[in-house]
């Protein structure tokens, strides 16, 4: 089976939605207008394209995807939230070990030039 091309993935919101989701693995702006007129495409393309908001498909999502869809990024924005907080946490602990590190070597060095001719010297 041969990849449609741009211009049949225009030809209507399921096509657009399914070049963006297998063809283009990503985000499809060109598609995006004729997408967004249909609530049940638009609320996919949410989920599975963007995983997060499509702002200009908000309006046409019907009742029953508008549940679905704001549970649904709720819990993607929630789990990124605490994707992003679990990095940041790793990161702060990382630094805070090379801070220590950094001390403990401060403080031997202190140690052997108190102990140095040197400091004696400056006295």
């Amino acid at each position: 089976m041969t990849k449609p091309s741009e211009q049949e993935a225009l030809k209507s919101a399921r096509d657009s939605y399914l070049y963006a989701l297998n063809v283009l693995e990503g985000r499809f702006e060109k598609g995006e207008d004729i997408i967004s007129k249909d609530a049940y495409y638009s609320y996919q393309y949410a989920l599975k394209v963007l995983k997060g908001r499509f702002e200009k498909g908000e309006d046409v999502i019907d009742a029953y995807c508008s549940k679905l869809y704001k549970e649904n990024i709720y819990n993607i924005e929630k789990e990124l939230k605490i994707k992003l907080e679990k990095e940041l946490k790793i990161k702060l602990e990382t630094e805070q070990i090379k801070l220590e590190k950094e001390k403990k070597e401060l403080e031997e060095l202190k140690m052997e030039f108190e102990k140095s001719d040197l400091a004696e010297l400056l006295g």
